[in-house]
């Protein structure tokens, strides 16, 4: 075997070895995230005191958005991954920009899951105690809850971002077979339907436009599972096939 076969073949182990772990973040994100959100108190977010007072009975508040964020970060995972299987050719400048939004992605959650996982929980519990007189404790959690809205729509933002950058990533390499533009279509809905919330979320905060547009999150949801297909399909960047 020549240096360039074994070097071939060290690069190929790495791909390998990191799309899996990309397809298992995409896979396991997506069953933690909605794990916890299955847990998560669906009281309608823009109904402010039926949601605070649901929010206060809630004894795992903390532990639902920790999970939540883990499975964020997982997602993130694989977006980072396929950035790294999309880093050859023509897709690598617009690959590298979808896993830099991926991380500003992640980042913005996290903060989010700090307001929302601790602030909103400690002031709902207030909340509940301080009874009649609560109007003091009720405008401060109202206004953490509208810095919250403000980060949920930041959130999704920066992921609709990646989705556009990962379709540009697979128009570039539509070359290497069909899958590289069904993938490429899939990002451009999950960016679309994604954006369409954030625009919605930052515009009118959590209301009942807002929770209409969340139907725009769905395929993100198509996009991610179809990131873990894609990385165990295609897991080496040097043979841009599907196989």
């Amino acid at each position: 075997m020549t240096q360039k076969d074994l070097a071939f073949e060290a690069g190929a182990a790495t791909d390998r070895s990191l799309s899996r772990v990309g397809a298992a973040g995409a896979f396991l994100g997506l069953v933690v995230y909605f794990t916890s959100a299955v847990l998560h108190p669906d009281t309608p977010p823009h109904d402010t005191r039926a949601a605070f007072a649901h929010y206060a009975d809630e004894p795992y508040w903390g532990i639902i958005h920790l999970a939540e964020l883990l499975g964020a970060l997982l997602m993130s995972a694989s977006g980072l991954a396929l950035s790294w299987r999309l880093r050859k050719g023509a897709a690598c400048a617009w690959a590298a920009l979808g896993g830099a939004a991926m991380i500003v992605f992640s980042a913005v959650y996290a903060v989010f899951a700090a307001v929302d996982g601790v602030g909103i929980g400690i002031l709902v519990r207030r909340l509940a105690a301080a009874g009649p007189d609560n109007a003091v404790v009720f405008e401060a959690a109202y206004a953490v809850r509208q810095v919250e809205a403000g980060l949920f729509a930041l959130q999704w933002f920066m992921f609709g971002l990646a989705a556009a950058m990962y379709t540009f990533a697979f128009i570039s390499a539509r070359s290497a077979g069909p899958w590289f533009s069904a993938m490429a279509v899939l990002s451009a809905l999950a960016s679309v339907g994604t954006l369409a919330f954030a625009v919605a979320q930052a515009q009118t905060g959590f209301t009942e436009t807002s929770m209409a547009f969340q139907l725009g999150l769905y395929p993100g949801v198509l996009w991610v599972v179809a990131v873990g297909i894609f990385l165990l399909r295609s897991p080496v960047s040097e043979a841009q096939v599907w196989y």
